[in-house]
């Protein structure tokens, strides 16, 4: 089978080790690994389940793993996923993706929150995001866009990914970090690029709040000219600068991890991390994440179920802010990220 062709039937099917694997050793390979991935509207990392199964087989990492679409509302997933846990992780493993619209999206439906519902594993990588305008929009920097935010704030209308996302509750963010009354920001949120391009095109909104991979070629093209970028450091491509580097005090990403079933066992649980360990390092996926612009922004284990945490409490006080939950729990402390 050429290349190619195999590539294309691993999303929807399993992938399975042949005798000829460059990776690790099949004596610390798993079983037969089901990597679950939703397909709601909004989840934002299609086709990573099936890039990932073809990176665990190619690189001796488990003896056969296949993507599995997991259909239903995108903040029921992670309580409803898995059933039934059967046999043990090694033999017989499965793995949830999530990322952060999944989050947003069980605080919205008033579900048990992604933390709880699961085993979380690993954050894996991140996709950081700009602030864009029109090249010919009077807004020139972000000095600009933040001055007319704190006099009128409703009289910017921002786009982005659908609202109640990433994008949405990044838009809240910065608001905060800015002293502005989170309730009265404006918000368009779109289920695809070309209509929220095309909003922006026309004037419906302000500016774009979008995946700076995604929206590169329009910057290098001189469509689109960017404020500022949501990363700690400044992003190759992109002449912008970083939150941080204009008072900002925020970093933020759309990330992309694993999650467990919820109540796993100690065994099965460090089973799964090192798991996750091993991807990290595996130079197939490291190659995957370079040539997708992925950003690595690895975290494991108990660092990343605190981080979880934390990040689920933060992003319950903003949406609470933005109108979209009835009550929180949550003060503003969560919003603006301390740097040492």
């Amino acid at each position: 089978m050429r290349r190619r062709r195999f590539f294309a039937l691993v999303a929807g099917a399993m992938v399975v080790a042949g005798c000829d694997l460059n990776g690790d050793s099949a004596g610390s390979a798993v079983g037969r690994l089901s990597i679950l991935e939703p397909t709601a509207d909004g989840h934002g990392w299609d086709g990573i389940a099936g890039r990932l199964a073809s990176v665990l087989v190619l690189s001796g990492l488990a003896r056969s793993a296949m993507a599995v679409e997991r259909p239903g509302p995108l903040g029921s997933v992670p309580r409803d996923a898995f059933g039934a846990v059967r046999g043990s992780f090694a033999r017989e493993g499965r793995l949830l993706v999530a990322a952060m619209p999944m989050v947003t999206a069980a605080e919205i439906a008033n579900t048990a929150a992604v933390v709880d519902a699961t085993t979380p594993l690993a954050r894996l990588v991140g996709d950081w995001t700009v602030l864009v305008v029109p090249s010919d929009s009077r807004l020139r920097t972000f000095e600009d866009f933040a001055a007319e935010l704190r006099r009128t704030p409703a009289a910017l209308t921002v786009g982005g990914r659908p609202e109640g996302g990433s994008d949405h509750v990044l838009y809240g963010m910065i608001g905060k970090c800015l002293g502005v009354d989170t309730r009265l920001l404006e918000y368009a949120g779109f289920h695809g690029a070309e209509d929220a391009a095309e909003a922006l095109q026309v004037g419906r909104v302000a500016a774009l709040l979008g995946s700076a991979r995604a929206l590169r070629p329009e910057i290098a093209a001189g469509r689109l000219r960017p404020l500022v970028v949501s990363s700690g450091s400044r992003l190759d491509g992109i002449d912008a600068p970083t939150l941080l580097e204009v008072e900002v005090r925020l970093e933020y990403s759309d990330w992309c991890g694993l999650l467990g079933p919820k109540g796993m066992g100690q065994a099965d649980r460090d089973a799964a991390i090192a798991l996750c360990d091993r991807i990290d390092a595996a130079p197939r996926w490291r190659a995957l994440c370079a040539a997708n612009g992925w950003s690595r922004v690895y975290l494991s284990g108990d660092d990343f179920r605190q981080w979880l945490f934390t990040e689920t409490a933060r992003t319950r006080g903003v949406l609470h802010e933005l109108g979209l939950l009835k009550s929180s729990d949550t003060t503003c402390w969560g919003s603006c990220v301390r740097r040492p």
